[in-house]
């Protein structure tokens, strides 16, 4: 897995290629971190080459939304992958924030 995380103004992109898996969430997890301690207010996620998400990494990414939330950002899904969008669908996190099917 992948994960590249660029800024342009005040949103933050990030890009995840490959599997999430509990294995690998550190690496999320690290740049969910550097995420919360820029001064970005928008986070949008490419999820396009993602291909599944373990519960670890959910997990990640709801804390991540809880902290981010609290100081005034939002979460956008702009591109995902037919499985990860059901996933989101299912748990409902589409409810939580935007989630566009790639």
């Amino acid at each position: 897995m992948n994960v590249e995380l660029t800024y342009d103004g005040k949103t933050a992109v990030m890009k995840i290629d490959g599997i999430l898996t509990s294995d690998n969430s550190y690496i999320l997890q690290d740049r969910l971190n550097e995420v919360l301690k820029s001064e970005a207010s928008v986070l949008e996620m490419d999820l396009l080459e993602c291909r599944n998400i373990s519960s670890t990494g959910i997990g990640k990414i709801l804390l991540f939304y809880k902290d981010f939330i609290a100081k005034g950002g939002e979460i956008e899904v702009v591109r995902c992958s037919h499985g990860v969008y059901e996933l989101f669908s299912m748990l409902k996190l589409n409810q939580l924030f935007t989630v566009n099917l790639g």
